[in-house]
């Protein structure tokens, strides 16, 4: 009768232990508002032992993993200087602050906890050059988004490779691909990780810089509106590696090229929906720009945006272990 006296007495030792981690553990409060679940944001960096201050601007929290600063009743933050855009502005209430639960599940929590639950295989990447033949995406005065697009993905085909990495381009000529056969070719190639490569255009032809887009998480609104939804897209599975994987290619490029920061934002893009590992997709910069549209024109500029995206690859890769 030894052996089910010791069992009773190591389950009653676990049992033991996790209710003394619980009731140690601090709590968390949370408000219903405006229809959703908000977090209270002092609770939150109590629970996981980060620095939490408040200044003029608006809340700092920082661990071993970088710095994030929110803004009260905007839809901006920063991480590590890095713009992202949450799905809710932050509140305030009864002189507390508080994050939406959805930026605390898809945001806070994919910067500030261990990366290992979520680590996985990243071998075969998938390289979309946006638009091609009939679809010429983007038309600038010297040059089209759908041969600026092509040619920066056999360059960043070029330095993944160098590193290690298998490489596979939906289009590797000016032909033209529908949107549903982009992530569906991701898919067949087994693909670890999806990157689709386009060229932004404004009316205003003084805006410029660099913006990468994760999907949108499911009850959040995407960066360009103020619905929610709740539809869910298989791709949302990874919506936790998409936003990391969105932050250092964004970090990389902005890095290399001193661009302007547009942000780590969210769509429903067709090409990242139906996607069965994580993806991106990355705008390099404004055709509609003079200068820009220089600089995009540019091979030695495709070639450090190439490096640049490769090594936010490569950095996304290493996050994982940590």
């Amino acid at each position: 009768m030894k052996r089910p006296v010791r069992a009773l007495t190591f389950v009653l030792f676990l049992l033991a232990a996790f209710f003394s981690v619980a009731a140690r553990a601090p709590e968390v409060r949370t408000i219903w508002t405006l229809s959703r679940r908000y977090t209270n944001l002092s609770d939150l960096a109590k629970r996981y032992r980060m620095q939490f201050s408040r200044d003029s601007s608006g809340w700092n929290f920082g661990n071993r993993f970088g710095i994030l600063k929110l803004y009260p009743e905007k839809r901006d933050a920063r991480f590590n200087n890095v713009r992202i855009v949450p799905s809710f502005a932050p509140l305030v209430r009864n002189g507390a602050a508080y994050a939406s639960s959805v930026d605390v599940n898809t945001l806070i929590n994919p910067f500030f906890t261990t990366k290992k639950p979520y680590k996985h295989k990243i071998y075969r990447i998938v390289i979309d050059p946006g638009h091609g033949g009939k679809d010429h995406g983007a038309i600038g005065r010297i040059a089209r988004e759908k041969n600026i697009t092509l040619q920066l993905a056999k360059l960043v085909e070029k330095s993944l490779e160098a590193n290690g990495y298998a490489v596979t381009l939906t289009r590797t000529t000016d032909t033209y691909l529908g949107l549903a056969e982009r992530p569906a070719r991701a898919n067949r190639a087994d693909a670890d990780l999806f990157i689709s490569l386009h060229v932004n255009a404004a009316a205003d032809r003084s805006v410029s810089g660099i913006e990468t887009y994760a999907l949108t998480p499911v009850g959040a609104p995407s960066s360009a509106s103020s619905t929610p939804t709740t539809s869910r897209a298989a791709g949302n599975e990874f919506d936790f590696n998409n936003v990391l994987l969105a932050y250092h290619i964004q970090k990389t490029l902005l890095e290399r090229t001193g661009a302007t920061d547009r942000g780590v934002k969210r769509a429903r893009f067709a090409v990242l929906r139906d996607l069965k590992c994580p993806g991106v997709l990355v705008e390099i910069g404004f055709i509609s720009n003079s200068a820009e549209e220089r600089k995009l024109a540019s091979s030695a500029y495709l070639d450090r945006l190439a490096k640049a995206i490769s090594s936010g690859v490569i950095a996304y890769h290493r996050s994982l272990s940590q």
